[in-house]
């Protein structure tokens, strides 16, 4: 502690002022070089190398996203996995344990299975007759230096059943990889500079693929701007994790034992910084954790809350070029509001979106090989209210080509969503590829290859949330007969770029509250993506847990955007009247301050210490008895329609209701009995397979389960015209439906009666 304090009271004082402007639609942002927080530690020798953190890391192919075991076919099958090595490590040692099964047709001595790491032949492992065809094992030593950035895994099977009149493609030619199969890793920490540059390295590292785990720092009892701050750098740390999923933990007055964000004020500051020099500016420093060699600290300050927010919004936005050690904020604007249902990873209703849009890399709508096994995978993200009732689908101009053969007319592209087969498009030979001109567009240069479109549209069924479209290539192998068989040439299949998805033609309404609209895309809150009509409320005594679930939550709102949030408010039950005009997202710790009582009515759950009450269904409250095992010798009584269960055992919901302030606006309220309950809704919200059993208004948590019920009637939010919604009301009620039909069909009659009997009379007195 005193060597980090002795550092920052020697910082220099000379202030070199740089006025920078951002890419994108300006947003003016001032920065100064703030005096150097403390000197990077001069780590050069392998000896103080030695003096870091060494960790073990067991990392599968599971955990690398294969979600199966990998299948290789053919004489070259093949097929890879890639990870990644952290900025601030270096790998020390490496081991690869494969596990894997080998057709018991291949022959000994001319087989065998060739593994790459970063394109450098690790070993070949040879076949052992005695041991085809069942499960086996290799360790195979992997070199340290063959370690960069992002490496690859890549497994070739060289395989022969025969050796003559051999077909390359023969379904006897197989080996399968065992997605358990793992790499045992030791990795070295290493000292980094301390360098606003490196951000969000080393607290967010894109080479890392695990689950974001970070440490927020302040001092004792902290005001609502420093945990407002705190929930802006949780939206961009969340946005930056995406599917990885973050993990945000807490620590109040003390030193971190990890990388961690610090925010301070002047006047609430952790004891650690106390002997600080107050900063007259927002200001952000890195520097290097005092007690833990190769950690870093970002710190982000400011004279007041105010300012501690600026400096938040500074990091979150991303639109300030930082450098150096630490900079100061001299001028911060403030951007303009975002409009409704632009976050930057929702396909836009405004236009069709090109799928090279949804993706990384172009290269990523590419597959190739002898055998075409890959299947291309597209993720998209859609507003989850989008208005699906009674339309055709979606439409999507698919545009796709591939390398034809004489057989590739007895293939197809079958197109999928979310693992449910949509549809097959039928493929053309070589042969027969003039015949279907008008399918066929010209490229621009000869390729060799066909390429086609079809308009499509997608079932609107499938739509809404997360999705994935996969389309898999499936070309049968040539075969040209007994002994003439020839060395299969490389193929290629791609999805074109400018294939679009046209949402245009959908309007915004939806039934809430809908758990599962929260749970998957953060709504109602992402509806406008910096969050500006969004109140988060806490208990008006925050603990530490209540923190950590507050900034979880927002991390996930930060993940289905793509956008850090930060114009969020941040209110104390006390204050809960202020929210008006915007949807609340309420942390509860055993209704400790009443608010939820108050809201009784018509909240479907009320959990407190030792009681929850719930306005059940017959069949809700049924599943709940069965499903916490409440015996006999807990008290159920009914009173007023509801269910008032008495115990002492945990209990987590998540529950929606329609809020007390505004008819159209939505409460989502995350409550608990105790601490170790709301972090199971942290575990909850960041778990995709909890996720998805989120439905209606209330959702019941324990440990790994989790039970969805529709209590209370829905509501509707959203824009829909007056015919449509009328006619969309009339639906669920039949009789009235029929009904109004009669009673329409009856007055087109006497209209048409009036007429006839008006016409009828001038015909036969003309006169009249």
């Amino acid at each position: 502690m005193a060597v980090l304090c002795a550092c920052l009271t020697s910082m220099p004082h000379a202030l070199a002022q740089s006025h920078l402007t951002p890419l994108g639609k300006p947003r003016p942002v001032a920065l100064s070089a703030a005096p150097s927080a403390i000197p990077a530690a001069a780590l050069s020798t392998k000896a103080a190398l030695n003096q870091l953190p060494l960790r073990q890391q067991r990392i599968s192919l599971k955990a690398m996203g294969i979600s199966r075991p990998l299948s290789l076919r053919g004489i070259e099958g093949s097929a890879s996995a890639g990870m990644g090595v952290r900025l601030d490590e270096v790998v020390e040692s490496a081991r690869l344990h494969l596990i894997f099964t080998l057709s018991p047709a291949l022959l000994p001595g001319v087989s065998h299975l060739k593994v790459y790491f970063n394109d450098e032949v690790l070993q070949t492992v040879a076949v052992e007759k005695d041991k085809l065809g069942a499960q086996q094992s290799a360790d195979l030593a992997i070199d340290p230096r063959y370690f960069a950035d992002f490496n690859r895994l890549r497994f070739q099977l060289i395989g022969h059943y025969t050796l003559e009149c051999e077909a390359p493609n023969h379904t006897s030619l197989w080996a399968s990889i065992s997605n358990d199969s793992y790499l045992d890793l030791g990795l070295r920490q290493l000292p980094l500079k301390s360098d606003l540059a490196l951000l969000p390295a080393p607290f967010f590292d894109p080479r890392d693929n695990r689950q974001l785990q970070l440490q927020f720092v302040y001092g004792a009892h902290p005001s609502t701007g420093l945990l407002k701050a705190a929930g802006s750098v949780a939206t961009w740390m969340g946005m930056l994790s995406s599917y990885r999923g973050t993990r945000f933990q807490v620590v109040e007055n003390s030193l971190p034992d990890r990388h961690a964000i610090v925010l301070a004020s002047n006047q609430n500051r952790p004891a650690f910084l106390k002997d600080l020099p107050p900063v007259s500016k927002p200001t952000l420093t890195m520097l290097a954790h005092p007690t833990l060699p190769g950690a870093k600290l970002l710190l982000v300050l400011g004279q007041d809350d105010a300012q501690v927010q600026q400096a938040a919004e500074v990091l979150a936005s991303g639109r300030a070029a930082l450098s150096g050690d630490s900079m100061a904020v001299n001028l911060l604007e403030p951007t303009a509001p975002r409009e409704a249902y632009d976050a930057p990873r929702w396909i836009s209703t405004k236009r069709p979106v090109q799928l090279g849009e949804l993706v990384p890399n172009a290269a990523d709508l590419q597959i190739r090989g002898t055998v075409l096994n890959d299947v291309i995978r597209v993720n998209t993200q859609m507003a989850p209210d989008l208005f699906t009732w009674n339309a055709g689908g979606v439409p999507m101009n698919l545009q796709y080509r591939y390398t034809p053969t004489v057989l590739s007319n007895q293939g197809t592209l079958d197109l999928s969503i979310n693992d449910q087969f949509i549809k097959s498009y039928a493929l053309a030979s070589s042969e027969d590829a003039n015949t279907v001109a008008s399918n066929i567009l010209l490229p621009l240069f000869d390729d060799s290859s066909v390429q086609a479109k079809t308009d499509y549209k997608i079932p609107a069924f499938l739509i809404g949330g997360d999705n994935q479209l996969q389309f898999a290539f499936q070309i049968p192998p040539t075969d040209l007969g007994r002994c003439r068989t020839v060395q299969p040439p490389e193929m290629r299949a791609a999805v074109d770029p400018q294939s679009t998805i046209d949402l245009t033609g959908f309007y915004h309404y939806l039934a809430m509250p809908s758990m599962a609209a929260y749970g998957n895309s953060g709504f109602p809150f992402t509806k406008y993506a910096d969050l500006a009509q969004t109140s988060v409320i806490l208990p008006n005594d925050t603990t530490v847990a209540d923190v950590e679930l507050y900034l979880t939550a927002l991390g996930r709102l930060g993940a289905s955007t793509g956008l850090a949030g930060t114009r969020f408010k941040l209110l104390k039950a006390a204050d809960w009247e202020q929210a008006r005009g915007t949807d609340l997202l309420v942390v509860a710790h055993a209704d400790s301050d009443g608010l939820l009582a108050r809201w009784g009515h018509n909240l479907p759950a009320l959990i407190d210490k030792g009681t929850r009450s719930i306005r059940p269904l017959d069949r809700a409250l049924g599943n709940v008895m069965d499903f916490f095992s409440i015996d006999n010798e807990r008290r159920l009584a009914s009173a007023g329609g509801k269910a008032i269960l008495e115990g002492k055992g945990p209990l987590a919901a998540i529950a929606g209701l329609q809020s007390p302030l505004d008819a159209d606006r939505t409460v989502v309220v995350l409550t608990a009995t105790d601490t170790a309950s709301l972090q199971t809704i942290a575990n909850a919200l960041t778990d995709p397979a909890k996720v998805q059993s989120m439905r209606g208004d209330l959702s019941l948590l324990r440990a790994d389960a989790v039970e969805s019920f529709r209590i209370n009637p829905v509501y509707y939010v959203g824009d829909l015209p007056w015919w449509r919604k009328l006619w969309f009301a009339l639906h669920s009620h039949p009789t009235l439906l029929a009904l109004v039909g009669i009673a329409t069909g009856l007055l087109l009659s006497f209209i048409v009666f009036v007429g006839l009997r008006s016409m009828a009379r001038r015909r036969l007195n003309p006169q009249a």
